[in-house]
């Protein structure tokens, strides 16, 4: 009987190694971490990511009523493209996040996990499902604040934001920190946010 709760935890801690790789990995396909400042480095920050123009869509001059229908076309193409990191990031978090819920429900649903292990990923599950949530709530303040898009990533203590912009202005910077912590809970100091094209 020891043999198999013995067994049964190093599954556990294996899947669950697995997974903090899976995580390790995210982090360092170029979504920056909460110490990082400023603005993204466009150039190796998208590794696998199609390669996203970014020239200045807020450029008042770029599109006006005098200007080609073949210039507007190329702003709008622009637009699409540089919203194109956005979805890909959304995407890849919630590939990431399934295969993480995947991983701690089958330690909870194996009948070998000791029930310290099998709380932990219950703990975790509970606690992924409310990132989710805050995600999604501040994605949308973010957006309600005239910004053109966002992507939020919240971890246990610390916060990512990117916002779809050709600056971050240091109002800008604190307004959305403000609604950040408000919605987390979270100090200022472990938020980081971004602007990207």
């Amino acid at each position: 009987m020891l043999f198999i709760k013995k067994k049964g935890l190093w599954t556990a801690l294996l899947i669950l190694g697995v997974f903090f790789i899976a995580a390790g990995l995210f982090q360092l396909s170029g979504i920056p971490t909460s110490g990082d400042t400023g603005t993204m480095d466009t150039g190796t920050a998208d590794a696998g990511i199609a390669d996203i123009d970014t020239g200045d869509i807020r450029n008042p001059g770029a599109v006006t009523g005098d200007a080609p229908e073949s210039a507007a076309g190329s702003n709008c193409a622009e637009g699409a493209e540089n919203g194109a990191f956005f979805v890909e990031y959304r995407l890849e978090r919630d590939r990431t996040r399934s295969q993480q819920i995947d991983l701690l429900r089958e330690i909870v649903n194996n009948s070998n996990s000791s029930d310290d292990i099998r709380n932990e990923a219950q703990t975790r599950l509970l606690a992924i499902s409310q990132a989710i949530d805050t995600e999604m709530k501040l994605e949308n303040l973010i957006r309600a604040e005239d910004f053109k898009d966002a992507v939020v990533f919240v971890e246990e203590k610390s916060v990512t934001i990117i916002i779809q912009s050709p600056v971050l202005t240091q109002p800008d910077r604190e307004k959305l920190t403000a609604i950040t912590a408000r919605v987390t809970g979270i100090n200022a100091d472990n938020i980081a946010v971004f602007a990207k094209l």
